[in-house]
């Protein structure tokens, strides 16, 4: 096996091992048939199969029955951020403004309607999410988006709200612990954070959300016309949904979502420990310490000179993928389900060193 470091790059992100060795194996070789599986047709029985066991692996994982179609897509969730409203929003809908990602959000959905901005925490650099008691919701929404992690920011939402249209970006932290996805009616995220590589979004669309879709400018845009065709509307991006099959069967392998909320507790439990134990060396960016984030851990060190020396350091200790967001700074360790226990506690310890000396 090649030489693998710890990779905390917050998207594209690190893989499992064990997922990029079967990917592999299967681009050169798929079930011992001579040809690859990026070399298939989209309509052949050979990636029919991969996408029929995609999305029965994605509902056993998500808890889901009929009520929810599995849609992959091409792009990223910035993509939907524009989908999303040109199909459900009617007279206007209700955005939850928390982050980098949601604030996008936002603002793309005044590109196509009326978006009312439940609450804001825009005035404190958003960090923390504004809590349930502050939002000031319509009666008559279409439907309410949220993002339920934001990476930039390193907060997350403990529960995700109830609603009877709730829709929830779920990029960063897709699959690292139990969603509600059942009780939602439509759930996404970019696959290259905690599912696959870039270029797939994976969608979960309640099917009653069909009948209140708008007439799209294409069939392509539709998620009613890219569910019935089982996301083939256009050529699907084969390879990376097949990386999202071996994906789900990883997860099932470690025991399922419940499983992997634990390990992910555990590894944040490690990095938050050594920021509070640090003697204010390490500041925590978010201000609500029920909601830091278990994928994207945000901080901050004393000057700028510092957390340049840190990145490089840690990058010479085989730990990259530390710098903060370009409009953030600061520093940020994403530890998203491929990154293991291990490299958590090597980035504790270095942490911990670090300090020792500098402080």
């Amino acid at each position: 096996m090649s030489h693998r470091i710890f990779n905390f790059s917050a998207g594209p992100a690190m893989l499992p091992t064990e997922v990029l060795e079967k990917s592999a194996a299967a681009l050169l070789d798929f079930q011992g048939k001579g040809f690859g599986i990026a070399e298939v047709s989209h309509r052949g029985k050979e990636f029919e199969g991969v996408n029929d066991e995609a999305i029965t692996r994605c509902k056993q994982l998500l808890g889901l029955g009929d009520s929810h179609d599995v849609v992959f897509l091409q792009g990223g969730a910035t993509q939907l951020f524009t989908l999303i409203p040109m199909n459900f929003l009617h007279g206007s809908a209700d955005y939850l403004s928390s982050g980098e990602w949601s604030k996008k959000a936002v603002s793309f959905g005044k590109e196509v309607g009326k978006i009312n901005v439940v609450a804001s925490s825009e005035a404190s650099n958003f960090d923390h999410s504004p809590r349930p008691g502050e939002w000031k919701m319509s009666s008559d929404a279409d439907y309410f988006h949220v993002c339920s992690n934001e990476t930039v920011h390193g907060h997350r939402l403990p529960t995700w709200p109830k609603h009877p249209n709730l829709i929830v970006d779920a990029s960063s932290e897709f699959m690292s612990r139990p969603h509600p996805a059942s009780e939602c009616a439509l759930v996404y995220g970019g696959a290259q954070k905690n599912l696959g590589p870039a270029g797939v979004v994976l969608a979960i669309v309640r099917k009653d959300m069909y009948a209140k879709q708008k007439k799209t400018p294409s069939k392509l845009w539709s998620f009613k016309e890219q569910a019935e065709n089982k996301s083939m509307v256009n050529t699907p991006p084969t390879f990376g949904i097949y990386i999202l099959l071996e994906v789900f069967r990883w997860l099932e392998a470690q025991g399922g979502l419940a499983a992997m909320e634990k390990r992910n507790a555990t590894k944040a439990g490690m990095i938050y420990d050594a920021i509070d134990n640090s003697n204010g060396f390490y500041k925590g960016t978010v201000t609500v310490k029920e909601q830091r984030s278990h994928m994207n851990v945000t901080y901050r060190m004393p000057s700028d000179e510092l957390t340049d020396e840190f990145v490089k350091t840690a990058a010479k200790n085989e730990m990259v993928g530390l710098k903060g967001y370009r409009t953030v700074g600061g520093i940020r360790a994403s530890i998203y389900n491929a990154m293991p226990v291990e490299g958590c506690q090597a980035l504790a310890q270095f942490m911990k060193d670090f300090a020792s000396k500098k402080a």
